[in-house]
């Protein structure tokens, strides 16, 4: 039987930021990550679905700002089902390679669940679409 350690080993190493979200932690690995960026001026989409902060410019895109949480300060700019996202709510705790996991790292003793950008991106497009005059109903007359 092997020591944990030794397991640690085997399964390798993983790039990425580490961000403290609503008190928990999360991974988000640099295969999707661009860059951490200052905060940036988000500029609301009326009728937009309440995890679409807005949207942002960032090196001339217009970017949308989802929230993954309840802070704000830097946002994390990730590339995503081939889109510029831009993240907020989290708290920047670490980057750098980390023991990976199953799903996500384990860092200091502590694991850390990769964040789900998946299911991020697709609650976004579900709440957009729920709240479209077409969903609704409406005629657009």
């Amino acid at each position: 039987m092997s020591s944990p350690a030794e397991g640690a080993l085997t399964r390798g190493r993983r790039g990425g930021i580490l961000v403290r979200v609503d008190g928990e932690l999360r991974f988000l690995p640099a295969t999707s990550a661009v860059r951490i960026s200052s905060s940036p001026r988000v500029t609301p989409v009326p009728g937009g679905p309440d995890a679409l902060l807005g949207v942002t410019l960032y090196e001339g895109l217009i970017v949308p700002v989802l929230a993954i949480g309840s802070a704000r300060g830097e946002m994390i700019v990730c590339q995503h089902a081939g889109e510029v996202l831009g993240l907020l709510g989290g708290e920047i705790v670490q980057t750098g390679m980390f023991d990976a996991a199953d799903d996500g790292v384990d860092v200091g003793g502590r694991h850390a669940p990769s964040l789900d950008l998946s299911a991020i991106y697709a609650r976004v497009h579900a709440s957009a679409r729920a709240a479209s005059p077409r969903a609704r109903g409406a005629s657009g007359n």
